[in-house]
C-alpha cells in the first residue's frame, strides 16, 4: 500500500502524510496521523454528547419539523403523480371513446 492510500489525507482528516525520501511514510509517522484523527473522532463525539444536553430537546423540536415538512412535501409529490396518472388515464379513455 502507498504512502498516499493509507494516509489520513484521502480520508480528509489530518494533514498530508510526509515522505520520506522516494519511500514510502514511516511507521511512525502513520501512527501520529492516526492519533490526530482519532482525537479529532473523540472530540466530535465528545461536542455531540455536550450538544445533546445542552440543545437535545431544541434539535429535537427542529428535527420533528423538518421530518413534517419533508412528509408533506413527499405527499404533495404522490398526489401530483396520482392526479398525473388519473389525467393520462381519462386522456386515453377518451380518446379510444
Amino acid at each position: 500500500m502507498s504512502c498516499h492510500e493509507n494516509s489520513c489525507e484521502t480520508e480528509g482528516s489530518c494533514g498530508p502524510t510526509k515522505h520520506q525520501g522516494d519511500d514510502c511514510c514511516t511507521l511512525a509517522e502513520d501512527l501520529l496521523c492516526l492519533a490526530k484523527c482519532a482525537k479529532e473522532e473523540l472530540l466530535k463525539e465528545k461536542m455531540k454528547k455536550v450538544l445533546e444536553a445542552k440543545i437535545g430537546k431544541k434539535l429535537d423540536n427542529i428535527a420533528n419539523v423538518a421530518v413534517d415538512a419533508a412528509l408533506a412535501c413527499l405527499k404533495h409529490e404522490l398526489e401530483g403523480k396520482q392526479a398525473c396518472d388519473d389525467y393520462k388515464e381519462n386522456l386515453l379513455a377518451a380518446l379510444k371513446g
